[in-house]
């Protein structure tokens, strides 16, 4: 086997393959002998087929299956023996097959780029905490005083209005069937509040108490759940009780009751504590942001398309977009178009910072243990109360460790270059 290697890119190679006649040769006599014993040809018993009528009724699909079989075999081979490692399925291209001269083909591949992270010392950047204001404080608390509000009952009318509270029971369909997740007997909701969809939440204006309603909503063709995207989903929805919403008053029994504090003050002074913590910990994503961003500036590195493609798959999975050719609407199919492009953008950026820390990690001997992967594994598991058990089996797999092993590594070169760093404290 003849191999030649040449560099398109610093993420590109073309793999030239030629393979001898004999090897060709004897792939296709191998081939032939196998058919001999299991071709069933009316008037010949098997095992006696001659080859000339063995070609005429499978000598097309004979020779694919062999010059296939030789590609995947020598193109494993090629990688093997230049130690080049695809990140995605080569692009094949048959120059010339013929069992009498042999088989010439190219294979073109994306790979990892091949360098050295450079100005990892002395990045500079600025730490700002943001002020925690009496503002801020309030709003806090206000959060808490509306998650523990509760419905009273209303008895000056009977029917729905905008701002109530009221208890509902409802039952989903689509398609005929029942909607999974999309049932209740017993749910309180605040009409207007956009728990539900607009349509929905409209329907039950004027409705009566003990009254029951059937209300269609359509669901837009970008929707991130495939069961109901570009769908109607009609309810069924009984409106059971109508109520006001009775939020508790501001005061120390409030803080003893649902801040657990001594005084409203002792409670004030806890949410200030809790939302400059939060402050400190965004100060410190920013700044570990701002050293990525002049480490990537300083190492303008070319990444394989492949990678970038896989990252903004995940991307417009994570964020509910549908593909290019799913929508028909053609101002919504530009919106997209115009989201697909930020996050494209998005993901070679975050590709780039991941083998930049990555290639970090490998320089600076960073390494990371089979003891650290289990914990981390076992701390995604216990946040994960309702798929833990999927989760358990996935992350069983080798290539699931490597990959939480891999984004620990790149954890422990950013804290290392961080460290390195000289980050001023904003005044």
């Amino acid at each position: 086997m003849r191999v030649t290697i040449e560099s398109l890119s610093p993420v590109k190679r073309r793999i030239g393959v030629e393979l001898p006649t004999e090897e060709v040769r004897a792939e296709i006599e191998e081939a032939y002998r196998g058919l001999r014993q299991r071709a069933r040809i009316k008037g010949f018993r098997p095992g006696r087929v001659p080859r000339a009528i063995l070609e005429r009724h499978y000598g097309a699909q004979v020779q694919s299956e062999v010059v296939g079989r030789l590609i995947q075999d020598s193109y494993a081979r090629a990688l093997a023996e230049h130690h080049l490692h695809a990140v995605a399925r080569p692009e094949i291209v048959e120059e010339e097959v013929r069992p009498e001269v042999g088989l010439r083909y190219s294979a073109t591949i994306e790979v990892m780029p091949e360098f050295e992270v450079v100005g990892h010392d002395g990045i500079e950047t600025e730490r700002v905490v943001a002020p925690v204001g009496g503002a801020a404080v309030d709003g806090e608390i206000e959060r808490i005083r509306q998650s523990m509000a509760h419905m009273v009952r209303r008895d000056d009318r009977d029917t729905v209005e905008r701002g109530d509270l009221i208890e509902i029971a409802y039952t989903g369909v689509v398609d005929g069937h029942v909607l999974r997740g999309a049932t209740a007997d017993s749910r309180v909701i605040e009409v207007g509040s956009q728990t539900f969809p607009p349509p929905f939440e409209e329907r039950l204006v004027g409705l009566r108490r003990g009254e029951t309603v059937h209300v269609d909503v359509s669901y837009p063709a970008h929707h991130p759940s495939p069961e109901i995207a570009g769908k109607t989903v009609t309810f069924r929805v009984a409106v059971k009780e109508i109520g006001r919403k009775e939020l508790p008053a501001l005061d120390d029994d409030f803080a003893k009751d649902h801040g657990e504090c001594g005084s409203l003050a002792e409670l004030r002074e806890r949410v200030r504590r809790a939302l400059e913590v939060t402050a400190e910990r965004e100060a410190d994503e920013r700044v570990r942001a701002a050293i990525v961003r002049q480490l990537v500036e300083r190492n303008p590195i070319e990444v394989p398309e492949a990678l970038v493609d896989r990252r903004l798959q995940t991307m417009m999975r994570e964020f509910g977009i549908p593909g290019s050719d799913s929508v028909s609407n053609p101002e919504l199919s530009a919106e997209l178009d115009r989201i697909r492009t930020d996050l494209r953008q998005r993901a070679g950026e975050s590709v780039r910072s991941a083998l930049l820390l990555e290639r970090l990690a490998s320089q600076q001997r960073i390494e990371v243990s089979e003891a650290e992967i289990d914990e981390r594994i076992g701390e995604m598991l216990r946040a994960a109360s309702r798929e833990r058990e999927r989760l358990a089996g996935l992350y069983r797999s080798p290539e699931a460790r490597r990959e939480v092993g891999g984004r620990l590594a790149q954890e422990k070169a950013l804290a290392w270059v961080t460290s390195r760093a000289v980050v001023k404290e904003a005044l």
